[in-house]
């Protein structure tokens, strides 16, 4: 249930960020070359908002293991030694994600201290760059959730390679590529 809802929050958050986005967008081509104006911000906000939109469909990509990896490899292998591989992959991932959103944090807590403001988008930097640690605190729930799935006897994520969720993949079966 409560996963349910986590990823109907994430879907519309991407949603709504993406539709701010292309209005933002949209509006910008039009006063530009129909009345041959424009706002100064809609650059700025408009790169904010895509990459806001695109670090949030990564915490839901990796909550269906279908976040970017090379996994060729991991074809290749026999379970046992795919299973080993995936849980190295997926600790190194969590530490990686980690570290991320605990240097985005000290990033965002200094621009804060230092009131700094985008000269582009006209809001406080802190702002734009929190994306970084919320996203990589979501990316680490994501891993830390698929492991949970994995514990209780789920399958696990180097048995659904490439499998979107309800497809199955040669991979997921034992058979390599």
């Amino acid at each position: 249930m409560l996963d349910r809802i986590t990823k109907n929050v994430i879907s519309a958050t991407i949603v709504t960020l993406s539709v701010a986005a292309l209005f933002i967008g949209t509006m910008q081509v039009a006063l530009r070359y129909i009345f041959n104006t424009g706002v100064p911000w809609s650059e700025g906000i408009f790169i904010m908002l895509t990459v806001w939109a695109i670090l949030i469909a990564g915490i839901r990509a990796v909550g269906f293991g279908l976040h970017v990896r090379v996994d060729v490899g991991l074809m290749l292998m026999p379970p046992a030694l795919r299973r080993v591989a995936e849980t190295i992959s997926v600790i190194a991932a969590i530490a990686l994600s980690g570290y991320y959103a605990y240097c985005g944090a000290l990033y965002v807590q200094f621009v804060w201290n230092i009131g700094a403001t985008s000269a582009e988008a006209y809001l406080p930097d802190w702002v734009i760059y929190l994306i970084v640690p919320v996203s990589m605190v979501g990316f680490c729930i994501r891993y830390l959730q698929r492991i949970a799935h994995w514990l209780r006897g789920g399958a696990a994520p180097c048995e659904e390679i490439g499998a979107a969720p309800g497809h199955e993949h040669d991979a997921a079966k034992g058979h390599a590529a």
